[in-house]
Parts: C-alpha cells; sequence; structure tokens
C-alpha cells in the first residue's frame, strides 16, 4: 500500500486537530448565525461562511487520505461527491464504512455549500440557508468526531 496505517491515523489524527480549532473559532461567532439577513454585514457572512468551508475541507482530507490509503481510484468530474458517498459505505472484508446515513446527509448539505460558496460573491449567499448549515456545524462535528474514532479502532484490528 501507497502508506502504513500509523502514517494514516496521523494524518487523520492531524485534520481533526484542524477542525477542532475551525469549531474553536466558530464558537467565537456563532451567535450571529440566530440573527436576521438586515443584521449582518456581507464581511461577517463571509467569515461564517468560511468557516463552513474550512470544516468541510477538513472532513474532506481525511477522506481523502483513508481513500488513498484502501483504494485510490475516484472520479476526475464528481469526485468530491464520490468522495462522501464512498465513506458511508462498508467493503466487505477490506474497508469498514467509515461514516453512516445521518452524518453523509449532514456532510453532503456542507459539500453543498462549499460548492455554493467557492463559486459565489458573500452578497450573494443565501443568508437563511447559511444559517440552517451552520447550525449543524457543532453536532456535526461532534458526530465526525466520533465515527472517525470508532472506524480507527476498527482498521487497528484490520490485518494489512
Amino acid at each position: 500500500m501507497a502508506y502504513n496505517i500509523q502514517l494514516l491515523k496521523a494524518d487523520i489524527a492531524d485534520e481533526l486537530v484542524k477542525i477542532e480549532m475551525v469549531v474553536k473559532e466558530f464558537n467565537d461567532v456563532k451567535k450571529k448565525i440566530e440573527l436576521p439577513p438586515e443584521k449582518v454585514p456581507n464581511y461577517d457572512r463571509g467569515a461564517v461562511g468560511y468557516l463552513l468551508h474550512n470544516f468541510y475541507n477538513g472532513c474532506e482530507n481525511i477522506f481523502r487520505s483513508i481513500a488513498r490509503f484502501f483504494e485510490n481510484d475516484l472520479g476526475q468530474s464528481t469526485w468530491h461527491k464520490d468522495l462522501l458517498k464512498r465513506m458511508k459505505m462498508e467493503i466487505s472484508g477490506y474497508r469498514p464504512r467509515v461514516i453512516d446515513d445521518e452524518l453523509y446527509a449532514r456532510l453532503d448539505d456542507f459539500r453543498a455549500f462549499r460548492h455554493k460558496f467557492r463559486h459565489a460573491y458573500a452578497f450573494e449567499l443565501d443568508w437563511e440557508r447559511e444559517q440552517i448549515v451552520a447550525r449543524k456545524l457543532l453536532p456535526t462535528s461532534k458526530m465526525l468526531k466520533k465515527q472517525i474514532n470508532h472506524f480507527l479502532d476498527q482498521i487497528t484490528e484490520i490485518d494489512f
């Protein structure tokens, strides 16, 4: 395999630390997500959006490390969506699922938001949609950490 299990675990641990830093920063601005659109300047919408963007980037970095270790094959044009979908799949005898269906659905919302965020100006963002995704950040980050740690426990038992 391209690299060993200890390196995979180290890569994942590094990303989990970075995700936790994003969550801490989000805690400083989370009160803004309860404000109506007219009370939130575009600058603040962009800042909240950037944290949501960074959160999903961290998730995707973890998933890419896992995919490289186990599969190493993603489509060219739809790889973001394919990567997330693969993480909810168990590959019998090869790799346990990384996330469950509920976390998949939550993360798919972050993936879609990140796509919009990357291709829009801050003043074009739909604040109500951004609020919906932002309200999911804290519980989703907890679910992610729990499920990633469960995955790591499971792969420790696999004979590579």
